[in-house]
């Protein structure tokens, strides 16, 4: 896919242009002139007629020269002919910014139908419906109807909103931190090219060094993410539209758990992606991003206001910064120009009296010249200039030109927060490319993604895993839909390498006191049948059977429950784990992402707790083990208080092998192993409880 004839096309034809002033299409051929777009445009209408002292062509194919693009806004039934008339013209991209289709009744989504497949047929690739087109301010290409002032120089930002009116938010946004677009795409309701051909693209396109992205749906999410793990560029997301997934019809906890917020947040974690959860954090944070790199967590904030430092200092460090020592000669230098000795210097540095733009300015300096400093914060309070007197108004001037001269002299990221008025903040930015912000948590919240963003381990992409093992794939293959749990499950997982506890299913009493007795007391007895989900809930479990008494009566009981539920199923006998950690093993088949892994603390607080983890599947050792850590409950398996550590290398082989069974079973839908019991270190692990759901 070439999208560069998207892009860079020789020429434009904008179709429903007309001689009404209040036409919108005429809106666009207006903007590619009023942007200097140098091709030549041509005008198409049925009706014909004269539009800037030109003709208006009746049809694309009417045109006597070549054209690169086609842009549409003519109604959406005129569309399908449109899209023969391109095709008969050879124009391999459109931009159809109508509404009309899908988004609405009326009979939208057929003629949906009908213009996807033609296109298909035809190989045609187009923008939208229902958006605003594309722009590329390297060529002044300006293709939405709504009218932008032109920008220039092209800027080092590209933009992807699934939203126009989003998108115009976030070109309008940047600007005011001095920051422009170099290419911009609504997607609207992406029929043809989406999110993931925009991306792949704008990652390889050498003019694009920072792409923004808004999206309200993401279907192909897997892909997505692949795409981004390749790419070194910064790529900052919003995701809005964030539900839960239908965790009211789930059969396992794993399905119950499994939003797709939180799927959609672990896969861009992994692909090295900055999601923000706002479109202010969106356009604020993008300056941020085009400073020269942060290499570590070590910063210096200076102030001339106590409060504000710490302030300052409270956010940062719950943000994960650290804060160097002053070097002596740091603290000399700095003492020699503040006023009186009641300031006991320290960093986060309080200059109290020190309140000079130069003494402000040297102390930032020196702080960025320490080789454990890696970016420095400037946080103050300004009013307007006129407001001071005196000494004041002679010793404090507008910072900024020498922030941005210090970032280039270190190679370090300088951000300032001016708590001042937006206009101040306005006034003080000037032109510069520097992140000034009115507000102590967004300057520091915008480096500490981009210090995240710096210090990722680069992704290795989503490789594929080694194929489950034979036996597993063909007991999965003869298992019927709906849900499988007991032997069936015990033996698929046995199979895919994933330890087990002994077992044995029957609706024999003989054949399950023989068994128990073989396994060795104390066992477990527990229902199995497709009618019964959770077993603790319909009473369908008996544990710690020490005699045989306690076997056959505990049997007993378990068969009355079948006979009263009227249902069928058998008897599974399970030798009792020793004791351990109750770990979660699962899987969901996410219709976006794939198959997807849930690691937690299991048993039966796993959804009291919440406390899980997703990752696409399959996943490496490292990643297994990086899961493992990742939840908040991880000192319970490195051995709490003294406690003695877990067997986390053989829960990280379990993880690795489940995530090996799903990715080569699509057929499975659901997976959950709760609990499996992590014994201590050296003594391994093994599921005591199973369920997998067939699609």
């Amino acid at each position: 896919m070439d999208l560069d004839k998207l892009f860079y096309p020789d020429s434009v034809a904008v179709v429903g242009v007309s001689d009404n002033p209040d036409n919108m299409a005429r809106a666009i051929v207006s903007n590619l002139i009023s942007w200097g777009f140098a091709g030549p445009v041509y005008s198409v209408n049925p009706k014909g007629g004269r539009a800037f002292d030109k003709d208006i062509y009746k049809s694309l194919t009417d045109i006597p020269a070549p054209v690169g693009l086609a842009a549409i806004l003519s109604p959406a039934r005129t569309i399908p002919d449109i899209i023969d008339q391109a095709h008969e013209k050879g124009i391999e991209y459109l931009c159809i910014e109508t509404a009309g289709f899908s988004e609405l009744d009326g009979g939208g989504s057929a003629l949906a139908e009908i213009i996807n497949k033609k296109a298909l047929e035809y190989g045609i690739k187009f923008v939208g419906p229902n958006g605003l087109g594309i722009v590329n301010a390297e060529n002044r290409l300006f293709l939405p109807f709504i009218y932008l002032t032109p920008w220039s120089p092209p800027g080092p930002v590209s933009v992807i909103a699934q939203s126009g009116g989003v998108g115009l938010a976030i070109l309008n946004g940047i600007q005011e931190h001095n920051l422009t677009a170099n290419k911009f795409v609504s997607l609207g309701n992406k029929y043809s090219l989406d999110e993931v051909d925009f991306l792949r693209y704008f990652i390889k396109d050498e003019s694009t060094k920072i792409i923004l992205i808004y999206l309200e749906g993401m279907k192909r999410g897997r892909e997505f993410a692949e795409a981004a793990a390749k790419s070194s560029k910064p790529i900052l997301l919003f995701k809005a539209n964030t539900t839960r997934a239908g965790a009211e019809r789930a059969q396992s906890h794993t399905a119950a758990l499994a939003s797709d917020d939180r799927i959609l947040d672990a896969a861009v974690k992994r692909a090295g992606v900055t999601r923000v959860h706002s479109l202010e954090q969106l356009i604020q944070y993008a300056v941020t991003f085009a400073q020269p790199p942060m290499k570590g967590r070590n910063v210096t904030i200076v102030s001339p206001a106590g409060g504000l430092t710490v302030i300052a200092a409270d956010c940062a460090e719950e943000q994960g910064f650290r804060f160097p020592a002053l070097s002596p000669e740091t603290e000399v230098e700095i003492k020699k120009r503040l006023r009186s000795s009641v300031i006991r210097l320290g960093n986060p540095i309080d200059l109290g009296d020190g309140f000079s733009t130069d003494t402000q300015m040297l102390a930032i300096d020196m702080m960025l010249a320490q080789n454990d400093v890696d970016g420095a914060m400037f946080i103050t309070s300004r009013r307007q200039p006129s407001d001071y007197r005196g000494a004041a108004k002679e010793m404090l001037r507008n910072p900024a030109p020498d922030l941005a001269e210090l970032s280039n002299k270190h190679n370090k990221p300088v951000i300032t927060a001016f708590v001042a008025s937006a206009a101040l903040v306005r006034e003080y930015r000037a032109d510069l490319k520097v992140p000034i912000y009115n507000s102590p948590e967004m300057a520091i919240k915008a480096l500490a993604a981009y210090r995240d963003f710096c210090m990722r381990e680069k992704s290795a992409g989503f490789a594929e895993a080694a194929e489950a093992p034979r036996k597993a794939l063909g007991l999965i293959a003869d298992m019927k839909s709906g849900l499988v749990a007991g032997a069936a499950a015990f033996d698929a997982l046995e199979a895919a390498g994933v330890p087990v506890v002994p077992f044995l299913e029957t609706d024999d009493e003989e054949q399950a006191i023989k068994s128990a007795e073989k396994m060795g007391f104390p066992v477990a007895m527990k229902l199995v049948s497709r009618e019964i989900v959770h077993k603790t809930e319909a009473g369908a479990l008996r544990l710690n059977l020490k005699t045989e008494y306690e076997a056959r009566a505990a049997f007993k009981q378990l068969l009355e429950i079948l006979t009263e539920k009227e249902i069928r199923g058998k008897i599974l006998v399970q030798k009792m784990a020793s004791a351990g950690v109750e770990a979660i093993i699962g899987s969901r088949s996410d219709p976006h992402f794939g198959q997807v892994l849930m690691f937690g603390l299991g048993g039966i607080y796993v959804e009291i707790l919440k406390d899980v983890v997703f990752q696409l599947a399959p996943v490496s050792r490292e990643e297994a083990l990086s899961m493992i850590e990742s939840i908040k409950t991880a000192a319970l398996l490195r051995g709490a208080r003294g406690a003695t550590a877990a067997d986390i290398d053989a829960l990280a082989n379990a993880i690795v092998a489940v995530g090996q069974l799903i990715s080569s079973c699509p057929s499975i839908v659901e997976l959950d192993i709760n609990p499996m019991i992590v014994f201590e270190q050296g003594a391994g692990c093994a599921a005591v409880d199973a369920r997998i759901v067939i699609g």
